[in-house]
């Protein structure tokens, strides 16, 4: 391969069909989907879905982050719901599909690098309690533990939980939370969280929380 693109496509771990189509065109190239498609050959590019590509540098050990995968497979989007949890250190079992929330339709992706799924989530709760993650591999955007607890609560269905002692109980048995790891929780995201989503579960979840910080 041309060293120029070499050196270029380095500074990507992700990247995507339009950035490869502008490298290859600005050397010379012309039959664009056949180059790509003997890169793809070479193990030089992974697909994770039409026209996004994991860089794979022949001379360069590639890390790739789930999380910034994530990210990148649909936008908007950040990591929550189970994976988030576990990531807090709120439940004990390892989690290896990468749950996200979106404004878009619920969607799955698999890839080489494992199953990412994502859940639609209202516009008025999606930057709600949003942190951005700072790692190796560069920043993604994941719900804080409160945020991710939430999503969690209000996105589970066929659970009837109609109390604070019922909300326990779901969190204790169900989820296996750790309730030591709610008592330092940041309030304002519950309690906004349930105005905005006017959620009775979640309601629930804010009034055991203020119980427990008391």
């Amino acid at each position: 391969m041309n060293k120029m693109i070499e050196q270029s496509l380095q500074q990507y771990t992700l990247v995507d069909y339009a950035t490869i189509k502008n490298l290859l065109t600005e050397n010379g190239y012309k039959y664009i989907n056949d180059k790509i498609k003997y890169m793809k050959q070479q193990g030089l590019l992974t697909p994770l879905k039409k026209g996004l590509y994991v860089y794979n540098s022949p001379y360069v050990k590639t890390l790739v982050s789930k999380e910034i995968i994530a990210n990148n497979l649909l936008g908007p989007s950040y990591i929550s719901y189970e994976y988030a949890l576990n990531y807090h250190g709120l439940i004990p079992e390892r989690v290896e599909e990468v749950t996200s929330a979106t404004t878009k339709r619920s969607k799955t992706f698999s890839t080489p690098y494992g199953t990412f799924s994502y859940r639609h989530i209202d516009k008025r709760l999606y930057a709600l309690g949003v942190e951005i993650v700072s790692s190796k591999q560069g920043n993604f955007m994941m719900a804080s533990k409160e945020k991710a607890l939430c999503d969690k609560v209000f996105a589970t269905k066929g659970v009837k939980i109609a109390s604070k002692k019922a909300m326990r109980i779901f969190l204790e048995e169900d989820l296996r939370i750790d309730m030591d790891e709610l008592s330092d929780f940041n309030l304002k995201i519950t309690r906004k969280y349930a105005e905005i989503s006017k959620s009775k579960r979640v309601e629930f979840l804010y009034k055991l929380l203020k119980d427990m910080t008391v």
